[in-house]
């Protein structure tokens, strides 16, 4: 008989997790805190992204990903789009040749675009004021909201357990095992604990004495009124191919837009520190959001905002996930961590499903042969 499995989370990851453990014959109950896609599975733009997966494993992972989108893309307001990175000068420029040379030497038709050219991938973007743009065409975008309960209803009718607004307080343990996961509406017993909390996994996991090598921060964005269609795919700005930033500083405000299926514009994003449950929208972090998007779409300046929200996101210290078994619990299952991870959820899955059926090591991920995941002990 297959092991019974807890997932504790109910974002994306663990949705598709869920799914294909299932599948695989497993009895799986998911447990989760508040509503299905509470944090950052039901709040981000829902960019699915290949330029920041340039590894042959997380390149390979994305496209069987879009894969599976397409066979769903009603469902999941899949399309694919293509999708720019915006390089402002000379310096983002020569950071995003090598990223292109990888993508190109993985297959994908990745280039650079300068001048009046741009137009023909984002028509609205004025060109005048920027270097030029890296065009990944395989790139795309989905509703998060709607994937993430697509996937939770497939668990559903496959058999999976759902418990919402059900918190874990605490665990029960027995040597180098979780023998009980404990909750505000009573234990729940399995053979396996899977964390797939996102930016709750490093709190989940100091009640256990682990300190996993994660962190997180507070993005804000918004929401337009529906307007023509303006805006072709995702929209990402170059710093990210600069040095890799402080994580710690206390704002950062990058480029970012998506315009979705029914026409509205998301626009983002505003990055924060902020206590773990905030959701706080600040008034600096809107302002500067919008003259960021503005500076690069000035035709847009009489959208109408409609909303503004602010969610949790994780993000490791080496910018690796975290996958697998740890090397104190034998049963406990790590899940996060994971860049863009409706990017390469249900692939993930998949190969969460063969690490627990027969211990797989995949070179992706911090997933080792003795089927442990390394934790670093660093606070």
């Amino acid at each position: 008989m297959k092991s019974s499995v807890l997932i504790v989370g109910g974002g994306i990851l663990s949705v598709t997790a869920a799914y294909y453990l299932r599948l695989a014959g497993h009895p799986v109950t998911v447990l989760e805190k508040g509503e299905l896609a509470q944090g950052a599975s039901g709040s981000n733009l829902g960019q699915l992204s290949l330029f920041d997966r340039t590894e042959p494993w997380h390149y390979a992972a994305a496209r069987e990903t879009f894969d599976e989108f397409s066979r769903m893309a009603q469902a999941l307001e899949y399309a694919p789009s293509g999708g720019v990175v915006v390089l402002q000068n000379e310096g983002q420029y020569l950071g995003a040749l090598p990223v292109m040379d990888a993508l190109r030497a993985l297959g994908e038709p990745a280039e650079i675009i300068v001048g009046p050219d741009v137009r023909r991938v984002e028509p609205c973007l004025d060109h005048t004021k920027i270097y030029g743009v890296l065009y990944c065409p395989n790139e795309g975008k989905v509703n998060p909201l709607k994937t993430t309960l697509h996937y939770a209803k497939l668990a559903e009718e496959a058999g999976v357990d759902f418990r919402l607004h059900t918190a874990v307080t605490g665990f029960e343990t027995a040597g180098d095992a979780i023998t009980a996961v404990r909750t505000d509406q009573g234990d729940f017993r399995a053979g396996v604990v899977i964390c797939a909390a996102g930016a709750w996994s490093r709190l989940l996991g100091e009640g256990l004495g682990l300190d996993l090598p994660l962190r997180f921060h507070r993005g804000t964005a918004f929401v337009s009124q529906p307007v023509p269609p303006c805006i072709n795919g995702p929209i990402v700005g170059g710093e990210l191919f600069l040095a890799r930033r402080d994580m710690a500083q206390r704002r950062h405000v990058g480029l970012g837009g998506i315009q979705t299926a029914h026409g509205s514009i998301l626009i983002a994003q505003a990055t924060e520190t902020a206590p773990l449950d905030s959701r706080a929208v600040t008034l600096p972090g809107l302002c500067l959001t919008a003259k960021t998007f503005l500076d690069h779409f000035p035709t847009l300046g009489d959208v109408e905002i409609i909303r503004a929200w602010a969610c949790v996101t994780p993000y490791t210290l080496d910018g690796q996930p975290l996958f697998g078994f740890t090397k104190a619990f034998g049963n406990l299952f790590v899940l996060s961590g994971f860049k863009g991870a409706f990017s390469i959820a249900p692939a993930v899955a998949r190969r969460a499903v063969a690490a627990l059926d027969q211990g797989d090591v995949w070179e992706g991920a911090s997933f080792r042969p003795d089927r442990m995941v390394q934790i670093a002990e660093e606070g």
